[in-house]
């Protein structure tokens, strides 16, 4: 039998996203213990039969209306998407899961939001997110202009987390946008691709 990486990876990434929802499940209604374990196996046995491919993912009218959503904005918070489509939070939550999973969608995490974007507007979306932060202008530069912070100074005094600068480093380097390193003491460097690409950003902020 050949064994599918790329298969049982998918199966393993739902595995682990209904143990999460069936453990919240269980805080939140107190559910049998028994109940709770038979419904979990007979539950975990549905990512095997159930792949959803990218071209039947718009097959649920659930996910085309997220999907038709995240055309308003370059970027809407999992708040406002919640607002607008007036759905649960859990229910939207695996929706996007497979979203994600299919390509179409991608989410961020900054300063404590959660902000869902479309893959085609990547680019677009995290700066037009980093233009309209009043807080993170500081940091956006001195990265600009200095291309580099000294991260434990100024994220305490602005009440940043280092996770969250960290985290948008990462997925611009991934996005092949800016090349960065951290330094043991705590300072961000990013070369000048990333000094032009920051100062584009003030440039538009004005």
């Amino acid at each position: 039998m050949q064994f599918n990486k790329k298969l049982n990876l998918e199966h393993i990434l739902k595995y682990v996203y209904i143990l999460m929802f069936a453990l919240y499940l269980l805080l939140i209604f107190n559910l049998n213990l028994d109940i709770f374990f038979t419904s979990l196996c007979i539950i975990f046995t549905i990512p095997l039969f159930s792949k959803i491919s990218s071209e039947n993912v718009f097959e649920n009218e659930t996910r085309r209306k997220i999907y038709d959503t995240t055309e308003l904005r370059s970027a809407i918070s999992l708040n406002d998407l919640r607002r607008i489509l007036k759905m649960p939070r859990a229910t939207l939550e695996w929706h996007l899961f497979i979203l994600e999973r299919a390509g179409f969608v991608s989410t961020i995490k900054l300063l404590n939001k959660r902000y869902v974007y479309r893959n085609s507007n990547e680019e677009k979306a995290i700066s037009h997110l980093l233009r309209n932060s009043k807080k993170l202008k500081p940091i956006i530069k001195s990265l600009a202009f200095a291309g580099k912070i000294h991260v434990p100074e100024n994220l305490l005094l602005m009440n940043i987390s280092f996770e969250s600068i960290r985290d948008l480093m990462v997925k611009l380097s991934k996005m092949n946008i800016i090349h960065y390193e951290i330094r043991k003491n705590g300072l961000i460097c990013v070369t000048d691709k990333g000094k032009v690409w920051f100062k584009k950003i003030i440039d538009d902020i004005g």
